[in-house]
């Protein structure tokens, strides 16, 4: 073979492996955190200060309306990280006592996917979908470097000042349990106090927002330690930042439901000198099962075929002229003694909600204790039974304060959602269709009664 024809088959060969060898692909640092919801400047709270996670949205890609596929830890974090819905890859509430939901056997975590293509992979801080680090595939779990969450980010810091010495591009989830209660920082009201329309505007209320406000401040100054460790490195161009969340804020109308307010989650994405720089602010609708095949995508790795979400890069390429989804989905499963289990669709425009489970609805704005309704100790004022469905207008009611659900001009909307909605059930065999909701506490305890009841 003569010099020509070699050289034309290693161009080929470096054309068919995208990236090149696995070196040249990016390292990718996503750092998560607990329950911020939209609760930060760049999303529109300017009482709240995060200078650094704002910086960070100004210089790389914003996604304004994106959504978790559920209001609760687990079964967002697993969407998130299997790029699958609950009902598909079996976490559908929280793993711990007494829920005990769990990954199914054949789920692969991007962590999985990622080690299987040469990544080496490192879990620092919160997981909360398994136990098990080695199975979601994280070939290293570092220990904090100290004390709580400040320990967590020195230990990521350490990781990424080695990255320059790695034979194989790094892959580094980075979880805090910020800004989860119970609130431990000083409190911030030096630019205000930012108190949403459904909660109820009072002293208590606002001075557990004030309380809510300085973990995020907090949880802002460890993200810019780690976005300024990047910056210093070696390998600062071609390192992949993302920040993202689990769902909403922990206040009552949030967190524990499928509202707006609770499946709200962050996402943003920097890297220099690609398509996720600019400033860019995207407004299509985007769900965290979508962040998986997306960054897959990106760096030049096949997407797995069961993946449920959708692929942003051609989008962001500029190939096409809209995003690829419609619709956002969620899911909240009884859990946590809250009676809403539910499925719902998003639209940029409108949120339909579908009850599946009996109970009362919460009278707006909500006037509660905060602490105390994340304890289970109040649960607010009820104005009686809670309709089958409620439909809000987020373009006009983004607080969701005016169910439309029952206005007659609005029926064929209704009836489009819904079907559009159990199309989405459908697809993802929600067990809803077929029965009331099955809980793993349900199959242990009926397994634990028959047992003493007739024997094995």
């Amino acid at each position: 073979m003569n010099t020509r024809n070699k050289l034309i088959l290693v161009i080929l060969f470096l054309s068919l492996v995208g990236f090149g060898f696995a070196r040249e692909r990016p390292n990718i640092i996503m750092v998560t955190c607990h329950d911020i919801g939209h609760h930060l400047g760049c999303y529109g709270v300017k009482e709240v200060s995060t200078p650094n996670i704002d910086k960070l949205a100004e210089k790389g890609l914003m996604f304004r309306n994106s959504y978790s596929t559920s209001a609760v830890c687990s079964p967002g974090r697993a969407s998130l990280l299997t790029g699958r819905y609950p009902q598909s890859n079996g976490v559908m509430g929280l793993i711990h006592e007494p829920w005990s939901w769990s990954l199914n056997d054949d789920e692969k975590h991007i962590a999985q996917i990622l080690s299987e293509n040469g990544y080496d992979t490192y879990l620092v801080g919160l997981n909360h979908i398994s136990d098990d680090v080695k199975r979601l595939g994280y070939k290293y779990n570092p220990l904090a470097k100290g004390d709580g969450e400040a320990g967590i980010t020195n230990a990521a810091i350490e990781v990424i000042e080695k990255i320059e010495n790695s034979e194989n591009p790094v892959f580094m989830k980075v979880g805090y349990n910020l800004v989860h209660r119970l609130y431990t920082q000083d409190i911030d009201s030096t630019k205000g106090i930012f108190v949403p329309p459904y909660l109820a505007n009072t002293k208590k209320m606002r001075g557990d927002l004030a309380q809510f406000q300085g973990e995020i401040a907090y949880l802002d100054k460890l993200f810019g330690k780690i976005v300024e460790a990047v910056a210093k490195s070696e390998e600062a161009d071609n390192t992949l930042i993302l920040f993202t969340s689990d769902h909403g804020i922990p206040y009552p109308g949030a967190k524990w439901n499928a509202r707006a307010a609770g499946l709200q989650v962050p996402t943003i994405i920097y890297m220099p000198e690609t398509t996720f720089t600019g400033g860019k602010d995207i407004t299509d609708i985007f769900s965290n099962v979508d962040v998986l095949p997306t960054l897959l995508s990106f760096i030049g790795i096949q997407i797995p075929i069961n993946i449920e979400g959708k692929n942003f890069m051609p989008f962001l390429n500029g190939k096409t002229p809209r995003g690829p989804r419609k619709y956002a989905y969620g899911q909240y499963t009884t859990g946590m003694k809250r009676d809403n289990l539910s499925r719902c669709i998003i639209t940029e425009e409108y949120q339909l909600i579908r009850y599946f489970d009996q109970g009362r609805s919460l009278v707006l704005p909500i006037d509660v204790d905060p602490n105390l309704f994340a304890a289970h100790r109040e649960r607010g004022r009820f104005s009686g039974t809670r309709p089958y469905a409620k439909l809000y207008n987020l373009k006009n009611d983004p607080y969701e304060l005016n169910n439309i659900a029952e206005d007659e001009n609005f029926n064929n909307l209704k009836k489009e959602l819904s079907s559009e909605l159990m199309k989405w059930m459908i697809a993802v065999d929600d067990q809803l269709l077929k029965g009331p909701q099955r809980t793993p506490y349900y199959d242990r305890a009926i397994k634990d009664f028959l047992e003493s009841a007739i024997g094995n």
